[in-house]
């Protein structure tokens, strides 16, 4: 008897095409069948149309999903083929990232880790459960008060070095026109530069100037590394096996040696030399020698715990890891405080009275405890933080079963290992309930006599809980030294070159301003 194989064919297609269509309705209608309020997704993409599109920034796409969610507490969200709960209380928030912990402390397999290079599997992002804890405590200790006052220096020295060469540029740009002595530049560009330097020299131990040599090998291959194209990244979310299969790298993976082969090569040289310098790759030295401690009188989390030996390829995967939040992520957020300084000259003119008290206090010099005792700097920064905090969402992904409490308007939702609830952090510092007039620049809201009323997690620009940002106190140290010394002879100004309003850049997969970030560098008088 022939086989009628167009019949089989046919009836393969058709049951296929079937059992698609069952798994799609249950996906698609999961949150329906549980009575939580939800955005319905479309195949594939989710919610995320817009992104996949360019036509909106994923900051956008987050604030939209959360006031579609207003009154509830909660509410389910699709990012392409992950169902996520969306959580907008306070106090639920409180609940899974501090009191129920234990339930979350995983973040969400959006890349898969496992069909990544080896040295992304090592980033203490990336890690889980009880790896990740014994990683996190051994490297607590090299972000202590102490540790970053050592590197401090450091940071310093990068500040004169940018100063210098804004002074020459300055000078040179005047000698050169007619027009006045202001002298634009993309300050997305420049600060990317500059952070390149410090984490350069406080992480790697290598000395570069991106400034005044644009196209130095360190500076090169760290753009290299952080350029992760949008369709890369949501190819590694949707078919990462099929990425792998094609040879399409989620990072490039000749900046993902350059870099390996410096932290090596400077370890072996540190150590046949007995070289000592204060930065972050002696610490990381240290903790893979099992001897990094914490400060006497600092808490580390580390009490009686037994600090683990990191191996090679954990000391390669930290640092690279600084690399990424030093390169990209400071220098946004400096980006976006230059222009908010800029388009308000009120605010720049008081700062500047504070950094020049502080320089005439210090003889040009200022310590530490000066520049991190900086008050208005620190609620000028904050402000920035709230408004463009560098991620607009963070996820946490459920390692035991939970369940989410019933409110007023959500019946109560049973989450199982494996589900994902999102932290729509930008959305949260933009809801008027918790900030007046949201979309205003007013760094008066964290003053001292003012602070203390922002309720408590609805300010998280690094997040809360056990899995807050390892690295925000270097940051912190790096964006308000950088701020003083270029602030101390030069101010930011509004140029016809600068994209007025403020749009985001929606084709970006990082916080980035549409039209470019140019603004106008004029020295002061």
């Amino acid at each position: 008897m022939a086989v009628d194989w167009w019949t089989l064919v046919s009836g393969l297609v058709v049951g296929a095409a079937l059992v698609l269509a069952v798994w799609w309705r249950r996906y698609s209608t999961k949150f329906a069948r549980q009575g939580v309020p939800y955005a319905p997704p479309l195949p594939l993409v989710g919610n995320m149309l817009d992104v996949v599109l360019a036509r909106r920034s994923m900051h956008d796409v987050v604030i939209e999903l959360y006031n579609k969610f207003e009154p509830h507490a909660y509410g389910g969200g699709y990012s392409f083929a992950v169902s996520m709960v969306m959580i907008r209380d306070p106090e639920i928030i409180r609940a899974v990232t501090v009191k129920d912990f234990d339930h979350f402390t995983d973040h969400a397999d959006f890349i898969n880790s496992e069909k990544v290079n080896p040295i992304q599997q090592r980033m203490l992002i990336i890690l889980k459960g009880k790896e990740w804890h014994d990683v996190r405590t051994t490297l607590s200790p090299a972000f202590t008060s102490m540790k970053m006052k050592n590197m401090f220096v450091l940071m310093t020295e990068i500040g004169q070095q940018m100063v210098d060469y804004l002074w020459k540029e300055t000078a040179v740009y005047k000698a050169s026109s007619s027009k006045d002595d202001v002298l634009t530049v993309e300050t997305k560009d420049f600060f990317t530069r500059i952070t390149n330097d410090v984490i350069a020299t406080s992480a790697f131990g290598v000395k570069v100037d991106s400034l005044s040599d644009p196209e130095n090998l360190f500076y090169c291959m760290g753009r290299e590394l952080t350029n992760i194209r949008v369709i890369a990244a949501i190819g590694y979310m949707l078919f990462p096996s099929l990425m792998v299969l094609l040879g399409i790298p989620f990072v490039s993976t000749k900046a993902m040696e350059y870099f390996k082969s410096v932290v090596w090569e400077t370890i072996e040289t540190r150590e046949k030399q007995g070289i000592v310098r204060p930065d972050m790759l002696h610490l990381l030295m240290q903790a893979r020698r099992g001897e990094l401690a914490a400060d006497e009188g600092e808490k580390d989390g580390a009490a009686g715990h037994k600090a683990r030996r990191l191996t090679d390829e954990d000391v390669a995967a930290q640092a690279m890891i600084f690399f990424f939040a030093g390169f990209d992520t400071v220098s946004t957020v400096l980006t976006f405080c230059s222009y908010l300084l800029a388009a308000h000259e009120d605010v720049q003119q008081r700062l500047q009275r504070e950094v020049d008290e502080l320089m005439q206090k210090s003889g040009g010099q200022p310590s530490y405890e000066q520049v991190m005792g900086c008050q208005y700097l620190d609620m000028v920064l904050s402000e920035t933080l709230r408004m463009y905090p560098p991620l607009s969402a963070l996820d946490r992904q459920c390692v035991r079963p939970y369940r989410l409490p019933a409110t007023e308007t959500c019946p109560g939702i049973d989450l199982r290992p494996g589900d994902v609830i999102w932290l729509p952090i930008r959305a949260i510092h933009f809801d008027p309930k918790y900030y007046t007039e949201p979309e205003r620049f007013d760094p008066e809201r964290f003053s001292p006599e003012n602070k203390h009323l922002i309720k408590p997690f609805t300010y998280c620009p690094f997040g809360s809980g056990p899995r807050i940002c390892i690295g925000q106190r270097f940051a912190m140290m790096e964006m308000k030294v950088l701020l003083v010394y270029f602030l101390s002879r030069f101010s930011f100004q509004l140029v016809s070159k600068t994209p007025v309003p403020l749009e985001i850049k929606p084709d970006s997969m990082f916080l980035a301003i549409k039209g470019g970030s140019w603004l106008g560098v004029r020295r002061r008088s």
